[in-house]
């Protein structure tokens, strides 16, 4: 039996705890979870089997396999634990396997920590990728062990829990987006272990008006990243409506909001331990930190410059997380108008609003509510929703988003004008 440990380079020394910053100073100040223990995360390995004829390795961007032990000569275990426990239960898996000759291996997955929730993908380069559910030919009853049977060559062969969706192929996105004339990059701030955490603004207005969307604080979520994508994209379109809404409205993106937990390949959290979507009261990493400054510099911008946040993520299903009282927020009753709006446009769709999950936990969704006073909303898409599904689903609710939002600012616009001709006017 032979095992192999490599630990990433650069891994981090517990930081002590360091006092709060004020809401708008800039600082790459953060505190440690302090039962986060940066020694066991461990998920980068090269292992090369007894008899030197197959190599497994997580040792890339998004890579996870915590150990490997031989058990045979074409059997393996790979451990696969958290960053971090307790731990929401997203158990990521990615990992390259090739042999010298062909061969039929078969790979336990053992979670600690976690359990078997996603099914692999596979990839042959590293970008395109498939649905390998056929490799799995046994799960533990509880999902604590997986049984994959894997036929490899002397080519690697990727597989993921999810599609590698790496900070270098969002950068590509990036700045391909940012070709349109009416698109502009740069950097609000930057990560634990100094990644920028990269902004998009997409606009043809001089206006304040805003909307805000990100994604990525847990690193796992690839269908909400994706989801994040394609709604971006159909802002930026150049059609009608889409060009109408850029010429009233700013658009704020950030991709990835935790850029350090997506190199890691981590589950949940950022490089010091700490779920960033569980840090939106204290503040005390630099992710949060930036996206609250970004977030309070359109309230100073004007009263009611902030009209929207989306914040994608993913989980087992389709659904819209928002607050009770969303509807009470700025612009008034426009969340149910738009899921109205979407369900009237997807027949065949079940539009899924949850208004009470998470309602007083330190979430994005609940500082912006309680804060900014604006509608609020966790966009979330299911883990096995489809790619072309999320596609149809995000470009709709995009569309759907613009026209009504574009209206109500219009509507606002030509308000203000009757008011102030009134003013101006002198008769009696």
């Amino acid at each position: 039996m032979r095992t192999c440990k490599l630990s990433r380079s650069g891994s981090l020394a517990i930081a002590s705890m360091l006092t709060l910053l004020t809401a708008i100073a800039p600082s790459h100040s953060h505190a440690f979870d302090p039962n986060y223990d940066s020694n066991r995360d461990q998920s980068a390995i090269r292992f090369v089997s007894e008899d030197q004829s197959v190599c497994i390795r997580s040792d890339f961007p998004g890579g996870r396999v915590n150990e490997c032990v031989q058990i045979g000569p074409q059997q393996f275990d790979l451990v696969i634990r958290p960053e971090h426990q307790p731990i929401n239960d997203s158990a990521w898996y990615a990992f390259q396997v090739r042999a010298t000759r062909p061969c039929e291996l078969t790979i336990r997955l053992r979670y600690d920590g976690g359990s078997h929730r996603y099914s692999p993908l596979i990839s042959h380069d590293g970008e395109s990728w498939f649905p390998a559910e056929r490799l799995v030919t046994a799960v533990h009853p509880f999902g604590k062990q997986a049984i994959l049977k894997i036929r490899v060559d002397t080519k690697p062969l990727w597989v993921s829990a999810r599609q590698l969706m790496t900070n270098d192929a969002v950068d590509s996105w990036i700045n391909e987006i940012a070709k349109r004339d009416y698109v502009e990059q740069d950097v609000i701030g930057y990560s634990v272990e100094n990644r920028p955490i990269r902004r998009l603004k997409i606009t043809e207005s001089s206006s304040t008006a805003t909307i805000f969307l990100m994604a990525r604080q847990h690193p796992t979520e690839i269908s909400g990243m994706i989801g994040l994508m394609r709604f971006v994209e159909a802002i930026s379109e150049k059609t009608t409506r889409a060009s109408q809404f850029r010429q009233q409205f700013n658009t704020v993106v950030v991709p990835t909001a935790n850029p350090d937990g997506v190199a890691r390949g981590h589950w949940r959290c950022n490089a010091a331990g700490v779920d960033l979507n569980r840090d939106w009261k204290h503040f005390t990493q630099p992710e949060t930190q930036a996206l609250r400054r970004e977030l309070l510099s359109h309230r100073t911008a004007g009263r009611r410059s902030l009209y929207l946040f989306l914040d994608f993520h993913s989980t087992y299903e389709d659904v819209f997380y928002t607050a009770e009282d969303v509807d009470q927020a700025f612009p008034p009753n426009f969340t149910s108008t738009w899921l109205e709006a979407l369900q009237q446009r997807f027949a065949w769709y079940d539009v899924n609003h949850d208004s009470n999950h998470n309602s007083n936990r330190c979430t994005s969704k609940a500082w912006v509510r309680d804060t900014l006073d604006v509608a609020a909303v966790t966009y979330e898409f299911g883990d096995a929703t489809q790619p072309r599904q999320i596609a149809e689903l995000a470009q709709g609710s995009a569309e759907e988003m613009m026209r009504l939002l574009t209206q109500r600012r219009q509507s606002h616009l030509q308000q203000q004008q009757r008011l102030v001709s009134v003013r101006n006017d002198p008769t009696p």
